[in-house]
């Protein structure tokens, strides 16, 4: 066993009282948090290592609950997009990565994480098809940044209706979508042998969990949508989807099933507590009802969804009817960044200048909680989000001297409404520090930028064709 001492520390548990300790510490052995105490440690451990954390304050590890590592690359790309526009530009940046080059995306997807206090993650990958190649890349480079992340494997067998051209288009153009195979779905039986043997594979690997992650329910087949249903529960996993983004998305599942899709999933039988939604913008009140009766857990991605104009999912709503709620800032393609305290103050403050009522507002400390607890139910943790025995050591160390912390008035408004992640100094996940003052203890960051500068020139140069034609749609997509 090996046994860290983090001392004199400010300690925000998020335990069942809410318990915060000044001067306090953490006793870390292996994996897990032995002791939460006040005062100086006097116990029989001799610790292996101590981390001085006076004027600093210990908080649980942020849970990203949705998030694409292969658009980790695309911060700034582009403004005032459509949504379909956005998807047809996004796979000219994703398409055709060599295996290193999906390890250096999830290396940049890690950096951005643990710089800025996230512990852990749902990553929706890839955006085309996929191959064991590919799994076994993107999960062998999230086993070495020592991340905590459950791979969702993001899959279609289907059409992408909701963001094909309804308008007539040249057949010239339509020549060259073919030529590419931009977004060919992938056949159900494929599906079936490569999410069976990445599951097999990797899921139980240390830190590392595996689901079955449909695109969308729309661009799904009945059939592949049950075989999630299935697969998750014989591998005890869970099921990640994005979930009613956009309003053409509502339209279409009531066109094609006569009855909404969060009601389609239902009467399929495969709605249940393993689902984590991202989005949920278009949800009716019966919907917002089924899902909370399933225990469906919606994630909620409110920077992502006002820069590409989506929609506002009715959080306080959702909170009121006793829907799961977590946290995700989405991709850096339509976020820009990782930092989930952002998304954090445009959760709780989106929906206030529309509301008079006070109480109906969503709390900084109800969003914290959505953040730390909220996202661990999404990957399926018992034992994340609080600071307290037995709960696995995942644990984010922020300095205190930051202007936004003096002085120190309420640490949970501060954290959610004032931090930026700039004070984020070390990290911990699974009992090991994988970020100590600011530098990455897991691989080389210099090198990875100069690594991601290059493979991003390259990108472009061997997708040129693909980003002729994301090009060219756009003045067909709404």
């Amino acid at each position: 066993m090996t046994t860290t001492l983090l001392h004199d520390a400010t300690i925000l548990t998020l335990d069942t009282r809410d318990t915060i300790i000044d001067g306090g510490y953490v006793l870390v052995r292996d994996d897990r948090i032995a002791e939460v105490g006040r005062g100086p440690y006097t116990g029989p451990a001799v610790p292996d290592r101590r981390v001085d954390c006076r004027d600093r304050l210990i908080a649980p590890g942020l849970v990203n609950a949705h998030t694409h590592s292969q658009s980790s690359t695309m911060a700034g790309f582009g403004d005032r997009m459509s949504h379909p526009a956005f998807m047809w530009l996004t796979q000219a940046h994703t398409s055709r990565r060599t295996p290193d080059e999906i390890r250096l995306s999830v290396l940049l997807t890690a950096y951005g994480l643990l710089t800025s206090g996230s512990t852990a993650a749902i990553d929706h990958f890839p955006g085309q098809r996929f191959s064991l190649a590919d799994t076994d890349a993107v999960l062998s480079a999230w086993s070495e940044t020592g991340v905590r992340v459950a791979l969702g494997m993001r899959f279609f067998d289907g059409p992408f209706s909701d963001i094909f051209p309804t308008a007539p288009i040249p057949d010239d153009l339509k020549s060259r979508i073919s030529e590419v195979e931009l977004l060919k779905p992938q056949p159900y039986g494929e599906l079936s042998d490569l999410m069976s043997a990445t599951i097999r594979k990797w899921h139980g690997q240390p830190r590392l969990s595996v689901f079955p992650a449909p695109s969308n329910p729309d661009r799904c087949s009945d059939a592949a949508l049950t075989l999630c249903a299935e697969l998750a529960e014989r591998h005890d996993t869970g099921i990640h989807t994005h979930l009613l983004e956009t309003k053409k998305q509502q339209e279409l599942a009531q066109g094609r099933y006569g009855t909404t899709m969060v009601r389609h999933l239902a009467d399929l039988g495969v709605l249940s507590d393993r689902w984590s939604c991202a989005h949920s913008i278009w949800l009716t009140d019966d919907d917002i009802e089924l899902m909370a009766d399933r225990k469906a857990t919606a994630v909620l991605n409110p920077e992502s969804n006002s820069r590409i104009g989506t929609g506002l999912a009715r959080a306080p709503l959702m909170h009121r009817r006793g829907v799961r709620l977590a946290v995700g800032t989405d991709g850096s393609s339509c976020n820009d960044n990782l930092v989930m305290h952002e998304a954090m103050r445009a959760l709780a403050t989106a929906h206030r200048s529309a509301e008079p009522d006070r109480t109906r507002w969503i709390t900084a400390g109800e969003v914290l909680r959505m953040a730390t607890a909220g996202g661990a139910g999404a990957l399926r943790h018992d034992k994340l989000g609080a600071i307290a025995p037995g709960f696995i050591a995942d644990l984010v160390v922020y300095r205190l001297d930051s202007p936004w912390w003096i002085p120190v008035n309420d640490i949970v408004s501060q954290l959610v409404f004032a931090e930026t992640g700039a004070s984020v100094e070390t990290v911990m996940v699974d009992g090991r520090i994988v970020m100590e003052n600011r530098k990455i203890q897991t691989f080389d960051a210099e090198a990875l930028m100069q690594e991601v500068r290059s493979m991003t020139q390259s990108l472009r140069r061997r997708n040129a064709d693909l980003f002729g034609v994301a090009h060219d749609i756009a003045d067909f997509v709404p």
